[in-house]
């Protein structure tokens, strides 16, 4: 598949991917629809298949290729684009048919769907209706039988830690029990960039979004700026 193309689209996979009529199955970058294992449930891996259907089948897109090739389930990763412009991303995103979960390379366009993602959920729709998906609070009980999840968690930073090879967001005192943001130096680095040096986070509002790991207490290990959000001015 070129790396820029227009194709036909015969229909939706699931509520994140999509089948060109020559066969080809494009899986549409930095979302995650619900499924019916894991994040959301039947009914709402039904409904999130039936709107993408509703807005590709038949109908010619055009797609800008991301990464290098196809994944492992032979799909390309690619952000799409109705015949009016629009992103498909957003429009789901918009819709709360989807999540935002950018992967490596994934993040170009990712502002303005974590935008969209926001006023979904302000607003109640789709899988944000009521809260059942909302980010996670910092000291949940079920955080840490949550391992191996995508989740997104919201709180306040109560300090940050400098270790040799990592740099820690501690949202609670103690390390074995409490929750743990942890980001590598190169991330630090482009997150300092950005205007937000990690020391800068100490006492003030974050969402984060990663999957979440045993390490002490629970954690997210951050591999790129977006996955932290900064919703307060200190």
């Amino acid at each position: 598949m070129p790396v820029t193309e227009t194709v036909r689209v015969a229909g939706a996979i699931d509520g994140d991917t999509i089948e060109t009529e020559d066969g080809a199955r494009v899986r549409l970058a930095a979302i995650e629809a619900p499924k019916a294992l894991g994040f959301g449930d039947t009914a709402m891996a039904a409904a999130a298949r039936a709107a993408l259907d509703g807005l590709v089948a038949g109908a010619s897109i055009s797609l800008a290729r991301v990464g290098a090739g196809p994944d492992r389930y032979g799909r390309v990763h690619a952000q799409g684009f109705l015949p009016d412009g629009r992103s498909l991303q957003a429009v789901l995103a918009e819709a709360g048919l989807v999540r935002i979960r950018p992967l490596e390379g994934e993040t170009a366009c990712v502002a303005s769907l974590l935008a969209a993602e926001d006023r979904a959920r302000a607003a109640d729709r789709g899988v944000w209706k009521g809260k059942r998906h909302d980010p996670l609070n910092p000291d949940d009980p079920s955080l840490l039988a949550r391992s191996g999840l995508y989740e997104l968690v919201e709180g306040r930073v109560l300090s940050v830690g400098h270790g040799s090879y990592m740099i820690f967001l501690d949202f609670g005192p103690v390390y074995r029990r409490d929750f743990t943001v942890m980001i590598p130096p190169p991330v630090a680095e482009r997150l300092a960039a950005a205007g937000f040096p990690a020391d800068s986070l100490e006492g003030r509002s974050v969402r984060v979004r990663g999957v979440i790991e045993e390490s002490g207490g629970p954690a997210i290990r951050i591999h790129d700026p977006v996955a932290i959000e900064v919703l307060d001015g200190g």
